[in-house]
């Protein structure tokens, strides 16, 4: 019973919208179907707002600085009273760009290198003590990003085709590459 009525009116409102569609439109009998001529029944066009560009997320990245060790610190010391002027001058650099408005800084691993002569425990702690001075550093020069401090001490050397195990002049001098503090910045550029 139910889905007669439902039949029924739906074919009176399809009957109606038809007349109504007509009755405006004059008859359906003109093959180029130019039903409306004399009225007013020009498509009104559409206007899509353009989308705002979403800017995309930008991508974290991360950047790897090498402070050479000779030049931040007194050979084979560590502190911040070992400190050399280009040493400071090189984190002070640092840290300005650490606090650059380009980039968002999220965090920094800070890891101590030294060369293969001496005790491998010893390299270890000088490695770290050369990281967290660098740490301390740049937070006292308002660096606030996260820092993870690291020791590799001896682990990961960058020279090749040094001779010698005797501390000489020369093989201090070859393996000088692996005295350094690498600084890895994870961090995302700022929308413009």
């Amino acid at each position: 019973m139910q889905t007669k009525n439902t039949s029924k009116l739906l074919a009176l409102g399809a009957s109606a919208l038809a007349t109504l569609v007509l009755a405006g439109c004059g008859s359906l009998h003109d093959e180029r179907y130019n039903w409306c001529q004399g009225q007013n029944c020009a498509l009104t066009p559409v206007v899509t707002p353009t989308p705002t560009p979403v800017p995309e997320s930008a991508q974290a990245t991360t950047r790897r600085v090498n402070l050479s060790a000779d030049t931040l610190f007194i050979f084979d010391r560590s502190s911040a009273a070992d400190m050399l002027p280009q040493g400071r001058g090189e984190l002070e650099a640092l840290a300005r760009a650490l606090q650059n408005q380009e980039m968002q800084v999220q965090s920094l691993t800070i890891t101590g290198h030294t060369d293969r002569l001496g005790d491998g425990a010893y390299n270890d702690r000088l490695a770290l003590q050369r990281a967290n001075t660098v740490r301390d550093y740049l937070r006292a020069a308002g660096v606030r990003a996260p820092m993870e401090v690291r020791s590799m001490g001896e682990r990961e050397p960058v020279t090749r085709d040094c001779q010698g195990t005797q501390r000489m002049p020369r093989l201090v001098a070859c393996l000088q590459p692996d005295r350094r503090v690498v600084v890895d910045i994870l961090g995302q550029a700022e929308g413009k």
